[in-house]
């Protein structure tokens, strides 16, 4: 397994219910991987975890969506891989992670006690090796809703509903 394949394998399962760019893509890939080091002491799939500015990438998911941009990727690159036992442990990072914005993932993956603060030395491509996970609080932190980017946007979408409509046409 690597990475691009659960970045299809997310795809498949949860794109037509989130909303998921690039950045959002292999922030959730890269939790799906904490999750599998933290839970099953195994690493979900062997391709590097590089330190970018943005957060934790994998650069193969980086490349092989790179075409959208900052838009929505809306399908899967490849094989989508027909493994029924990996769908809990994605379920599980969509349940603590899907509700977050690309910007509070960056966020979330770059706070304090994170791997990636460790590894990041001011410039991409240093790796994020399993053992700088183990070591930090990825996976063991929840992200809150309340005070998120996205608890805002639910909140302005509640109070005034035609506000994204409104300016989405403007």
């Amino acid at each position: 397994m690597n990475s691009l394949d659960v970045a299809n394998l997310l795809i498949d399962r949860y794109g037509s219910t989130t909303i998921m760019t690039n950045l959002m893509l292999n922030s959730l890939v890269y939790f799906a991987q904490v999750e599998s080091l933290r839970n099953n002491h195994t690493p979900l799939f062997t391709d590097a975890i590089e330190a970018w500015e943005v957060g934790p990438v994998e650069p193969a998911v980086v490349q092989a969506f790179k075409g959208y941009g900052r838009r929505r990727v809306t399908r899967p690159r490849g094989c989508i891989p027909d493994d029924a036992s990996l769908l809990p442990l994605l379920d599980g990072v969509m349940a603590k992670y899907g509700f977050m914005t690309a910007y509070d993932m960056v966020c979330f993956a770059c706070r304090q006690g994170s791997a990636w603060l460790e590894a990041y030395q001011g410039g991409d491509g240093s790796v994020i090796a399993g053992d700088d996970i183990i070591r930090s609080r990825d996976g063991l932190d929840l992200p809150v809703h309340a005070g998120s980017l996205a608890s805002a946007i639910g909140h302005v979408n509640y109070r005034w509903p035609n506000t994204f409509r409104i300016l989405k046409n403007a």
